[in-house]
């Protein structure tokens, strides 16, 4: 038996790792896809202290990576499909193998939204699809900090970007504003949503704005970034999830099951914010 298993390993995950093995305890941290989770997909990790000018998603990833090497954390790229309580603690059941631990640290972060048209021409992340948008006009709906960060990633390769979000004026921090606005390649549609597209050759052409608007190209790229929820189907028997995120606090309700990160309702979703919630969980499940 284990002492924690930690499952979920982007930054909050990977942080509470660090801290439990630092205390002497026997773990392991499971991740379903890839170690970094979504920042790991991220054009650009910023605002948090230490990261390079032109620090990118695949090698904050990276860092993280060798943060567990370099510690001699185990982890295994596998999926939890399902988390049951046992007289003494824990049983994981993975897509793979099955394990049992003394306490658990959910920190399974979230998922993006999807758009509820056009799903199979909507992309999520623009890193690593440069060429694709070279020379094309690039709707990307939403407007917050994440949006207008690969909006602006996606400019720099793109004929023309255009933000569409569905508030009066654009979420995003002033620094992205800044930017934005300074962009000749960047218009922003604010108060209205994607209606509609039309195709053809297998190509988006137009994308219909519900305020009137039409924004055309050959091959219209459509990138989206309008929210996330959190991925909690694993706990919900455990705790109270309330517009798809944990409302427990680090220590839950249930006796040795802790959360960590973007999985948590809370009122700032950063790297720092995930980073700190695992320092924390890892230490109150090594007392």
């Amino acid at each position: 038996m284990l002492d924690i298993i930690i499952i979920g390993g982007g930054p909050a995950g990977v942080s509470a790792a660090l801290y439990a093995k630092a205390r002497g305890k026997n773990i392991l941290l499971l991740e379903k896809e890839a170690i970094g989770g979504l920042i790991g997909h991220v054009s650009k990790v910023s605002h948090y202290a230490t990261v390079g000018k032109d620090e990118t998603g695949p090698s904050f990833k990276q860092k993280l990576i060798d943060q567990l090497n370099s510690s001699e954390i185990p982890y295994a790229i596998e999926v939890a499909k399902t988390l049951k309580t046992t007289d003494d603690g824990f049983l994981v059941v993975t897509d793979k193998n099955e394990y049992t631990a003394k306490k658990v640290i959910c920190a399974t972060g979230v998922k993006l939204k999807e758009l509820p048209i056009a799903e199979d021409l909507t992309k999520h992340w623009a890193f690593g699809h440069e060429d694709s948008v070279k020379g094309k006009t690039v709707v990307v709906n939403g407007g917050s900090d994440g949006a207008c960060k690969e909006a602006l990633y996606i400019a720099k390769f793109a004929k023309e970007v255009h933000i569409v979000q569905m508030q009066d004026k654009l979420m995003c921090i002033d620094e992205f504003k800044r930017q934005i606005e300074a962009a000749d390649t960047i218009h922003v549609h604010t108060a209205c949503s994607l209606k509609d597209v039309e195709m053809k050759d297998g190509k988006c052409t137009k994308v219909l704005l519900d305020n009137g608007d039409v924004i055309e190209g050959d091959g219209v790229e459509i990138y989206v970034q309008i929210g996330q929820v959190g991925n909690t189907d694993l706990v919900a028997s455990y705790t109270t999830v309330e517009d798809g995120f944990v409302v427990d606090d680090i220590q839950s309700k249930t006796d040795g099951l802790y959360f960590a990160g973007d999985i948590r309702k809370k009122a700032v979703k950063q790297v720092a914010t995930a980073v700190a919630d695992g320092c924390l969980a890892g230490v109150l499940a090594c007392k």
